[in-house]
């Protein structure tokens, strides 16, 4: 049967491809930007950590000392949980680097309740976990997808949050952190048991206080300019 014979049938057909192409293609396109955000988004959120990335020499075999370089690029990230796979995504707004780069994840957090808490750091290549600026977690070094674990105290106040994280040759990637608390099951931090804050969260409601505290100024500068020039027009017409 030709198809062309009866356009009926045709219009039914290509509709149909039509439908299944985009489907795909979309399809296609959401796995892409799941891939591309793998590690976090350039949007900025409040519960998350703050990545900065760094480009880092070929054959690097250890993480380097990030706060003599310069960051390319920021992220945003709400946990960490990059299981192990084949990654050549890149990140938003840097898409053709997914070999020889390293990420220091910073933010704060509280939790729940008070005990000691069994942190996992699994991760391909290395990595390194800091609380409140002491080393939980030794994880460096050039390696396949590979764990280790280390335990703290914590009460119920705020404490600061730190990951570094550096990826060596191409292709396989894994960065993921577990905790529990008192012999419970363990669950991406943050999980049910933190609350995460953004490093730069203090720094953004300052923002927004100063632009609301500039408004207002400006608000009642033009409200007792405008009051002061009606007070002279009356006083003007009573003189007349």
């Amino acid at each position: 049967m030709c198809l062309f014979k009866y356009p009926k049938y045709f219009y039914s057909a290509f509709r149909a491809l039509i439908i299944s192409a985009a489907i795909f293609f979309f399809s296609f396109a959401a796995n892409a930007q799941d891939n591309n955000k793998a590690f976090g988004d350039s949007i900025f959120i409040t519960n998350g950590l703050t990545g900065n990335i760094y480009l880092l020499p070929v054959n690097t075999i250890k993480l380097p000392d990030f706060d003599t370089m310069t960051p390319v690029n920021i992220i945003y990230a709400d946990s960490i949980n990059i299981p192990p796979r084949s990654w050549s995504a890149g990140f938003p707004g840097l898409r053709d680097r997914f070999e020889w780069f390293g990420i220091e994840y910073k933010g704060f957090f509280r939790a729940r309740k008070e005990g000691e808490y069994l942190f996992r750091l699994l991760s391909d290549d290395g990595s390194k976990l800091f609380i409140d600026d002491s080393l939980i977690i030794n994880n460096d070094g050039l390696h396949g997808a590979y764990a280790k674990t280390g335990k703290v105290k914590l009460d119920d106040s705020r404490h600061s949050i730190k990951i570094q994280y550096f990826q060596g040759p191409r292709y396989q990637v894994a960065l993921q952190l577990f905790a529990s608390v008192n012999n419970s099951k363990e669950e991406i931090f943050p999980g049910t048991n933190f609350i995460l804050y953004t490093q730069a969260e203090r720094k953004n409601k300052m923002f927004y206080f100063l632009i609301l505290t500039g408004l207002i100024v400006l608000y009642f500068i033009f409200f007792f300019r405008r009051n002061n020039k009606r007070e002279k027009a009356s006083h003007k017409k009573g003189t007349e």
